[in-house]
């Protein structure tokens, strides 16, 4: 089967950052980094977004330090073979492509807290690599084979 993807938008959806923390009670090297992601299919437009949020706390609490979201979405042909919504969330004949727009949010939101943060006591800090193992905890994958065709 052939698939045909496109990113049809993408935005900032918010930024923030706490100026008045006081960073050098921390050391910036152990702040943490907290993902949160919604995948939103939309059957009748063909489309699938994606919407991700990373929060940087200093690790030793909740507070917020600064926080990142991205909104995207992504035309797919054929849609209703690769997406398929189904009673307590989608679920996926292609997992790759759904790693892959992942990969590509995620990318987003690594050059918008570098723009966003430079100039700051967080620009020091170094957002981590993914494993895409832990994305998929939380995504729902098709595993049954006979539902292709």
């Amino acid at each position: 089967m052939e698939i045909r993807y496109k990113i049809e938008s993408m935005e900032e959806t918010g930024f923030s950052y706490s100026p008045n923390f006081d960073y050098d009670s921390i050391d910036i090297n152990a702040v943490t980094y907290q993902f949160a992601h919604n995948l939103i299919p939309d059957a009748e437009k063909k489309e699938l977004s994606l919407n991700m949020t990373a929060e940087i706390t200093p690790g030793k609490s909740n507070e917020v330090l600064a926080k990142e979201s991205i909104y995207a979405v992504f035309k797919i042909a054929p849609f209703d073979k690769v997406i398929q919504i189904k009673e307590g969330g989608l679920k996926t004949t292609e997992p790759l492509l759904i790693d892959t727009f992942f990969n590509i949010v995620i990318g987003a939101l690594r050059g918008m807290l570098i723009k966003n943060l430079k100039g700051t006591p967080l620009a020091k800090s170094v957002m981590p690599l993914i494993p895409m193992d832990v994305i998929r905890q939380t995504t729902a994958r098709l595993t049954d084979n006979s539902t292709q065709k």
